[in-house]
């Protein structure tokens, strides 16, 4: 019934009362044009009498009631009218990179240093240390700045150079060191060791260089005869499908990582070709929660349906789809599946998501506390399938 709920949402909008309305719109049945298209007739004589009936009303804020009560007549997770300041916000990639040196700067002791510089990047090449004191940036003293102004002058565009003067604490006069800026990527993966041969690995995103980090973890893993792994895919909603799949393959041998389905029934398959990383016999636990969407929901749909991870955690989003967006006269859009995600064992990924085989929920004291009981129970349940000896 979307006629009617497009004027339902209207009238919702314009905070006027639904029944003299609707009595005045069934009066004015047999006058539509021919011109509307079948089936919103309705709709045209809802707008007719808008117009009439409360012309203060804007028709543009009108047209954006009807597309949103449209889309959500649908009742589909994903479909979504966007306004055009949405729709140029969904435009704005998340940034996997950026132009500069590599290093966090920040205050100590009322002195600008460099915490930490970024491992092999622009900073470290060129000799840049942990704990050197910054006194001028391009022979500008730094004194009075503020990290703000600081990081302002640091930054450039790649193969542009910055001349730093700095107090090292082992030596008595301050050095300049010259860095040329690069690309800096934002690193997507973070790892730890957890008692007793445990491996912990956090996937932030699947972008382009995320592949390399988890290879390097994995390797990392490998080296120290890891027993176990715990990987972290809570509150990853972004990226790269195809990432996604070359993660997966690092834990799961060669065949189907999942198919598609347009609107027409036309079938597409993504494959794993080549088994991966991990060594075998290593017990995998797979963290999701209501944060976990697209392709982090298909990563840990595939490793549930091969029988590689036990998932842990809160059931996730339901988003695994192809979208696209239909651009609007307004500057917004129309966000439309185009197909959608199915496991190998055949279920969908929309809207149900996927159901953790053991359920594991943060309390609000885990909350306020900030206590992390998913790890601790992901942790508890490896350590118990492991080897007592280890």
């Amino acid at each position: 019934m979307v006629a009617g709920d497009v004027i339902m949402g209207m009238l919702d909008f314009a905070e006027k009362p639904s029944y003299p309305f609707l009595t005045q719109l069934d009066q004015v049945r047999s006058r539509t044009p021919a011109s509307v298209p079948e089936g919103f007739e309705d709709v045209w004589r809802a707008w007719s009498l808008f117009r009439k009936t409360w012309p203060e009303v804007d028709p543009e804020l009108l047209s954006e009631a009807a597309l949103h009560s449209m889309m959500g007549s649908l009742g589909d997770p994903v479909s979504a009218y966007l306004n055009p300041e949405a729709y140029e916000r969904s435009q704005e990639e998340a940034p996997g990179s950026y132009e500069g040196v590599g290093a966090v700067i920040g205050m100590q002791d009322g002195q600008l240093t460099i915490v930490s510089p970024m491992s092999g990047g622009p900073a470290e090449r060129a000799g840049l240390r942990r704990g050197d004191v910054i006194l001028e940036i391009n022979d500008e003293p730094v004194a009075g700045q503020d990290i703000e102004e600081a990081t302002a002058n640091i930054k450039g565009p790649v193969g542009s150079r910055v001349t730093f003067l700095i107090q090292r604490s082992t030596e008595s006069e301050p050095r300049e060191i010259t860095v040329t800026r690069g690309t800096i990527d934002i690193p997507t993966v973070d790892m730890s060791l957890l008692p007793s041969s445990v491996g912990y690995i956090y996937i932030q995103a699947f972008r382009e260089h995320t592949l390399d980090e988890v290879l390097d973890v994995l390797e990392t893993f490998n080296e120290l005869d890891t027993l176990g792994v715990v990987l972290d895919l809570r509150s990853n909603e972004e990226g790269s499908l195809e990432v996604a799949r070359d993660v997966a393959a690092q834990f799961l041998s060669e065949g189907l990582f999942l198919y598609q389905l347009d609107n027409h029934q036309n079938r597409t398959e993504l494959s794993i070709e080549s088994s991966g990383t991990l060594t075998e016999g290593v017990k995998l636990v797979v963290l999701v929660n209501e944060g976990t969407a697209e392709a982090a929901e298909a990563l840990a749909g595939a490793l549930q349906d091969s029988g590689k991870g036990i998932i842990f955690g809160d059931p996730t989003r339901g988003k695994g789809s192809t979208n696209s967006y239909a651009k609007l006269s307004n500057g917004g859009a129309l966000y439309l599946p185009v197909s959608y995600w199915y496991m190998p064992s055949g279920r969908a990924i929309t809207p149900e998501g996927i159901i953790p085989d053991i359920a594991a929920s943060l309390s609000q004291e885990d909350l306020i506390l900030s206590r992390d009981s998913q790890l601790a129970k992901a942790y508890d349940y490896l350590d118990k399938e492991l080897p007592a000896f280890r």
